[in-house]
């Protein structure tokens, strides 16, 4: 690739050293056969579900689950499942809302892998046609609505955690201990008298999980990942881990508390360690 880039550059410069030639020449010694390649329209699943080919095996199927599912139960709630789809973090709120009004939880997988003529997400679509015509346009954000509501109960009443992933960054704790940096709200370092390989080539870091409390403090503390590239500092790991254990006790434990929708909550957090 370099060398096409190199010889593209080349060009480039001849072209602009030849004054005595046309820019229309120019052009076209520069004149690249460039594709220009546009994405389909999003389709519109309103009118495909109506009337999918019988060579779209995978749609069908899914309209016949879609069908057998709103068939047995009052209703059907669709959660969809792929790569990098948000998690509400109410999730298990919304099965308990779920059960009380006899509906299932549906379960919609989208693929990274698409095949030529096959449709993912006739379930999904199929069901939310149905659900809005029996109840509302608004049927999915009313149990959602009632999900979260449970939530902030389990929040201030059965002091349930909260990941610090599902918190706007105005709601997410912070540390109040002076000269204590955290850089990228997740990474930090300390230092250690241990005699380790520093070089920045080398990876040595651990990842330290904790629950932010209610008041400021840190509990639950856990090593839950150690990382030492070439294994050049393995034999201090026992060591570091304590260090970062210990320090992160003593020197980490003054928080601004997290919040949830004005509510103080536990917050799951974690800390990336790194060592000077």
């Amino acid at each position: 690739m370099k060398k096409y880039n190199f010889i593209f550059f080349v060009i480039l410069l001849f072209a602009i050293g030849c004054e005595k030639k046309s820019n229309e020449e120019a052009t076209n010694k520069l004149n690249l056969d460039t594709t220009i390649v546009r994405l389909p329209p999003r389709l519109d699943y309103t009118k495909y579900i109506q009337n999918v080919p019988k060579s779209d095996s995978l749609c069908n199927n899914e309209i016949d689950r879609a069908k057998s599912d709103l068939a047995k139960y009052d209703g059907v709630y669709v959660q969809t499942i792929c790569f990098g789809c948000d998690f509400k973090p109410y999730e298990e709120e919304i099965k308990e809302v779920l059960k009380k009004k006899k509906f299932k939880l549906g379960i919609q997988d989208i693929s990274c892998v698409k095949y030529e003529g096959q449709t993912e997400g006739c379930y999904r679509e199929y069901i939310d046609l149905k659900m809005k015509a029996k109840y509302g346009e608004n049927y999915k954000s009313e149990i959602e609505n009632d999900a979260e509501k449970i939530l902030i109960k389990n929040i201030n009443l059965n002091n349930k955690i909260i990941s610090i992933y599902d918190l706007k960054d105005i709601e997410k704790p912070r540390i109040l201990t002076q000269n204590i940096i955290i850089e990228n709200d997740s990474d930090t370092t300390i230092k250690t008298d241990l005699p380790v390989n520093k070089k920045s080539s080398h990876y040595l870091f651990i990842d330290i999980g904790f629950i932010v409390e209610k008041d400021g403090t840190i509990t639950h503390l856990e090593a839950s990942n150690w990382v030492n590239e070439n294994g050049i500092n393995e034999k201090y790991k026992n060591d570091l881990i304590n260090l970062a254990l210990k320090t992160l006790k003593k020197d980490y434990n003054n928080w601004k508390p997290g919040t949830y929708k004005g509510y103080k909550a536990r917050i799951q957090n974690s800390l990336r360690i790194s060592f000077e």
